[in-house]
């Protein structure tokens, strides 16, 4: 089982979306996969038309309310577990050192059962961010073609560096690939790839970069709650998916 958490500390992105595609075009590729919504927004949760104020959510398999196994459900041929607004209390309520460790639990009682975990994160710093970095094995980090966006990338780079570097190491995560969204040909879109470039030289495991174009169909296939795969497979960024899909593939044999 590979463990993927989608992350960048800042909000606007593109996570979600990268989240939803990659778990539809790897359950269409015929992998075994898990999907979590980790943000106490639960955009994912309204995406998929699921009820995010559910009591079967991933905050209460956290919590040990309920086992995992009554948390899950089926989706677009993959499977998926719920976000909660609840999962804003998750600062005050996993205080143990050992909690940071929960998430890693939940997933290695599924081990057997998928091929592929994918955890859409919050944007910001948070109990449940250190969670995914320990239960993760590879990072994935779409940015946006600013400033912001592109900084978001050597913050979670440092993050991991530093739980590498300490006393105890907690967290083995990697970074994967690195995906600039909404890309256009344009000069600051081009100056956002070489600043992503430099990066990426900075980084020892040597992450793949890559980019998604911009197109309306993105807020159209939102609107519709369907992946770009259902809405329009020919559109230019569920093209720019399934090359990255194939990618991490590769990368994670």
């Amino acid at each position: 089982m590979v463990v993927i958490a989608i992350v960048n500390q800042k909000g606007g992105v593109g996570k979600t979306t990268t989240v939803i595609e990659i778990a539809h075009i790897l359950a269409e590729d015929g992998y075994r996969v898990l999907a979590i919504d980790f943000d106490s927004q639960a955009n994912f949760t309204t995406y998929l038309g699921e009820d995010k104020t559910s009591d079967n959510n991933i905050f209460r398999v956290l919590n040990a309310d309920i086992p995992v196994e009554d948390a899950i459900k089926h989706v677009d041929g993959y499977d998926f577990i719920c976000g909660s607004k609840a999962l804003s209390k998750s600062d005050k309520t996993f205080i143990e050192y050992d909690d940071v460790f929960l998430l890693s639990d939940v997933l290695e009682s599924v081990r057997d059962k998928y091929d592929f975990v994918l955890i859409d994160n919050g944007p910001s710093r948070s109990t449940l961010l250190t969670m995914s970095y320990v239960a993760s094995d590879y990072i994935v980090v779409p940015c946006s073609c600013d400033d912001g966006g592109t900084d978001g990338v050597e913050e979670v780079y440092n993050d991991l560096q530093e739980m590498r570097s300490a006393r105890h190491t907690i967290s083995h995560a990697r970074i994967l690939g690195i995906i600039l969204t909404a890309y256009e040909k344009t000069n600051m879109h081009a100056d956002a790839w070489d600043r992503i470039e430099q990066l990426q030289n900075n980084i020892e495991e040597k992450p793949f970069i890559d980019k998604v174009r911009k197109a309306i169909t993105v807020s159209e296939a939102k609107t519709a709650r369907e992946s770009l795969q259902q809405y329009d497979k020919y559109s230019n960024p569920a093209m720019d998916y399934r090359r990255i899909v194939k990618e991490i593939i590769e990368r994670t044999k």
